[in-house]
């Protein structure tokens, strides 16, 4: 989709830390923690509340999709109603080379138009027009929001309205189950460099994502996401045991990854999909790859999520 071209980053647990007194000063001391805990602690789906999105028209459903994503679907048609989609990331640059450029709230925000991307003779024939706001948010990190409507009309005012509501909320500072559509999942709010008070030996890299952790083990370069997966997508996987309990392989090439899924499925109640979603983690590796180091790592996940099949 759109927003996932305009924005790279391209899960009911929170934090031990969060929960359960003070941080462990292992997972604490990593670069930009206070930043991706404010990130991971807000609820997401509050950002726009109902009432809010009522006035693009009636509201049919809001939910979870992906992690640190609300979506929201309007409109008497489900099909070709309008859409909405909000999320929040670690990124921290979020200029772009096309569109405009708005204050709202005190805040920079890019507002970018499919007109500001495509030929005129794609829009005059789109089934959707979509406007894409994205802003730095002050505490660091960034907001997205997309807004998909039927033809007819302009979507960057309709875009604009919501960024507006979404960051005077935003710095309410909702958390994490304010907002009854939220679903919470064991990766929500959780950091996924918690694994390293796991693997002793284990080095942090110097990037860290709300929903990724880099680091160094036994001298190869490795990667956590936790993640919403599609609880579909496990078919193509290959069962594994890892240290007797139940893991999957991408493939049986050298270079695959190995996943897990850590909780129960849940439906996605405003995407445009039929299957059901599912925690999950994927351990990759970015380069001199292990397949041991693999399975040292994937073990270790598996003792912070003890349900993870």
């Amino acid at each position: 989709m759109f927003r996932r071209l305009a924005l790279i980053a391209a899960l009911i647990v929170v934090v031990a830390a969060c929960q359960h007194g003070g941080p462990d000063e292992s997972v604490a001391a990593g670069p930009q923690y206070e930043k991706l805990v404010r990130l991971r602690n807000t609820d997401v789906c509050a950002l726009l509340p109902r009432p809010e999105l009522a006035k693009l028209g009636p509201v049919t459903a809001v939910g979870t999709n992906e992690l640190y994503e609300c979506e929201a679907k309007l409109g008497e048609d489900q099909k070709t109603g309008p859409r909405v989609n909000w999320s929040v990331r670690a990124l921290d640059d979020v200029a772009m080379d096309a569109g405009t450029t708005v204050t709202i709230e005190g805040l920079t925000v890019n507002m970018i138009s499919d007109k500001d991307t495509r030929p005129p003779e794609e829009i005059a024939s789109a089934r959707f027009r979509t406007c894409s706001a994205f802003a730095q948010l002050p505490a660091g990190g960034s907001m997205s929001l997309t807004l998909t409507i039927p033809p007819g009309a302009e979507p960057c005012a309709g875009t604009q309205s919501l960024v507006t509501v979404a960051l005077a909320e935003w710095k309410r500072a909702p958390r994490l189950g304010d907002s009854p559509d939220t679903i919470q999942t064991p990766v929500t709010g959780a950091d996924p460099c918690a694994v390293l008070t796991k693997l002793p030996n284990a080095v942090r890299g110097d990037t860290q994502w709300v929903d990724r952790c880099w680091f160094e083990l036994d001298g190869h370069s490795i990667y956590l996401e936790y993640k919403h997966a599609t609880d579909r997508e496990f078919e193509n996987y290959l069962p594994v045991k890892v240290g007797g309990r139940q893991a999957y392989r991408t493939s049986n090439d050298d270079n695959a990854s190995y996943m897990l899924r850590v909780g129960p499925t849940f439906d996605p109640a405003a995407d445009e999909y039929d299957f059901a979603n599912v925690p999950a983690v994927t351990i990759n590796a970015v380069s001199g790859h292990s397949q041991a180091t693999l399975e040292k790592a994937t073990a270790a996940v598996m003792t912070i999520f003890p349900n993870a099949a």
